[in-house]
């Protein structure tokens, strides 16, 4: 009888070093971290990037603004005063038309109240002044502007009769009623001071534009 065999199973040594063999693994978990770590440390660069951007942009746009301000205020400063002489001019010219468009001048109104005025009438002070008025128009005509003038004219006397005449007087005179003109004269006094005897008065000239055409008063030749 034969002798029954020990039956061993096939192997095959392995000789495999599992250090030095490649990773089969689908997928690495060190890798998606390392990528999501190297993706926000980029999205933070470039969002910090972007706001040294912007602010290097303002900066710059800044001071470019405020080097164009400073090279300007000169030429400002310049164009203001000369705003300012060219409006002083305008009001001067203003004020030369008005003058010039009075009824009489100032020294022909003293000159005229010189020889009006009678002996006895003291003269302290002789004022004129204009004013603008509005007219109003009518269907046909357009609202105008009309100059007014006054003038006051303060003293002291010592008799009321005299101050009666010398308002006579002004009212008569053709020099004080110019053409296209009415003119009113008013008078008030003061009390009479009883040591002096003095009684001080005021006399006002108003000179307002006709309402209607005023024939010339010069005389017939």
């Amino acid at each position: 009888m034969s002798r029954k065999r020990d039956i061993q199973p096939y192997w095959r040594p392995d000789f495999k070093i599992q250090s030095t063999l490649p990773d089969i693994k689908v997928v690495r978990t060190d890798f998606i971290i390392n990528a999501i770590a190297i993706a926000l440390m980029l999205i933070a660069a470039f969002t910090l990037l972007q706001s040294e951007y912007r602010a290097y942009s303002l900066n710059h746009s800044i001071a470019s603004m405020e080097q164009s301000i400073v090279e300007t205020a000169e030429d400002n400063n310049q164009n203001l005063q000369e705003s300012e002489r060219f409006r002083e001019s305008a009001q001067s010219v203003e004020e030369l038309q008005d003058f010039f468009r009075a009824p009489f001048t100032p020294h022909e109104l003293l000159a005229e109240l010189t020889q009006l005025k009678p002996a006895g009438l003291i003269f302290s002070r002789v004022m004129l002044s204009d004013a603008i008025i509005k007219q109003k128009g009518t269907d046909q005509t357009e609202p105008q502007a009309l100059m007014t003038y006054e003038i006051n004219i303060t003293g002291d006397t010592r008799g009321l009769m005299v101050l009666t005449q010398f308002k006579a007087a002004l009212q008569a005179s053709t020099s004080l009623n110019p053409d296209g003109f009415e003119v009113a004269v008013d008078e008030s006094m003061q009390q009479r001071n009883a040591k002096t005897g003095i009684t001080p008065f005021r006399i006002s000239i108003s000179l307002t534009p006709a309402t209607s055409a005023t024939p010339s008063k010069g005389g017939e030749g």
